[in-house]
């Protein structure tokens, strides 16, 4: 079983879910709720910090329906899921925000690191071996 598609509104799956019966396709759909609510919450794609893995999930079943079915999505326009797909393009083009924790990260590594052979020296001064 793979994971094909995941939202936070219930529609959305339904709709995947609809598509891919439509295909013969066979697949489980994973976290639903098992109580109706009102689909519209205040949730945002774009916010990073929302746990995803709390969504509503769509697993195609059989391995060999997969890219079938990434090809169905793709040709409606949506984008399949793509694991750790934020941190994939976070990656490949940083942000001023990223490359300025990347480099205060750096510095921070570089600091303990001369503090440590500090540390190591003086206890060797002090055991007599230097």
């Amino acid at each position: 079983m793979r994971q094909l598609y995941t939202s936070p509104r219930q529609e959305n799956i339904d709709r995947v879910a609809s598509l891919l019966a439509e295909h013969g396709i066979e697949y489980t759909i994973e976290n639903r709720s098992n109580y109706r609510r009102p689909s519209y919450q205040r949730f945002s794609y774009s916010q990073r910090n929302e746990n995803r893995e709390e969504w509503a999930q769509v697993w195609v079943s059989k391995a060999d329906d997969y890219t079938r079915a990434r090809a169905l999505l793709k040709e409606l326009g949506i984008e399949p899921v793509i694991r750790h797909g934020e941190e994939l393009a976070l990656a490949r083009n940083p942000t001023a925000e990223s490359r300025r924790q990347g480099t205060a990260t750096r510095v921070r590594r570089i600091v303990m690191l001369a503090v440590a052979g500090a540390f190591v020296v003086l206890m060797l001064r002090y055991m007599g071996v230097i």
